[in-house]
């Protein structure tokens, strides 16, 4: 008895049907991988994100002036200066927040901090200043690094005792603000969502400062 096979025609529609399937599987797991790297895309923006507002609360909280610039001659100055320019206000100030790497280093908790913005090809950058000495110039030396790229703004807002109001800018020179702190400022940072989210979003944060009149050493 002679055995039947298989037609052309049922090959090349068994064939069909095997393609449409690896194609179905192919797909699904390419979307799925796609997905995957999305999701771990805006999950480390935001990682970022609040890894960077944390910075700034702990270095604002720590802000301190102090009254003493050494003698006779004036060695080491602290301030607090700020300034609404976009995308970043410009902010300078003394803190006692610098942590020590190593036990032998010669450097004390006290630095100048410094944090700015600016554009760089087509990306708004913040840029953080720090130096471990606080001089006679506080709005120079130390290093600069890159804290965090990718946003739409930043800016700090300072809550003025007398007024009763938030206010975008403060300089402990200054007559109105003469070596007085804020007692608390407001940071909001304007986030880009980009090519994975829908529109930019808000976030605030609050920090109350530890000291806001003149230490006398």
């Amino acid at each position: 008895m002679m055995k039947k096979g298989f037609t052309l025609i049922e090959v090349l529609l068994a064939m069909s049907i095997t393609a449409i399937l690896v194609a179905s599987v192919y797909f699904s797991f390419s979307n799925l991988l796609n997905g995957r790297a999305k999701i771990k895309a805006v999950t480390e923006k935001e990682r970022r994100i609040y890894f960077t507002l944390e910075l700034m609360r702990n270095d604002l909280i720590n802000a301190y002036l102090t009254i003493n610039k050494g003698s006779p001659e004036e060695t080491h100055k602290t301030i607090f200066k700020c300034e609404d320019e976009d995308p970043v206000s410009h902010l300078t100030f003394t803190a006692i927040n610098h942590v020590k790497m190593s036990a032998e280093a010669k450097q004390c908790d006290q630095t100048e901090i410094e944090y700015y913005g600016e554009n760089i090809d087509g990306e708004n950058v913040l840029f953080r200043r720090e130096s471990l000495w606080v001089d006679e110039d506080p709005e120079r030396g130390g290093n600069v690094y890159p804290v965090l790229k990718g946003f739409k703004s930043i800016k700090f807002e300072f809550w003025h005792k007398t007024t009763k109001e938030w206010v975008d800018h403060w300089n402990t020179e200054s007559i109105d603000n003469v070596n007085a702190l804020p007692p608390k400022i407001k940071i909001t940072m304007i986030a880009e969502e980009g090519e994975f989210g829908k529109e930019d979003y808000k976030i605030e944060t609050v920090v109350n400062l530890k000291m806001t009149k003149p230490l006398s050493f």
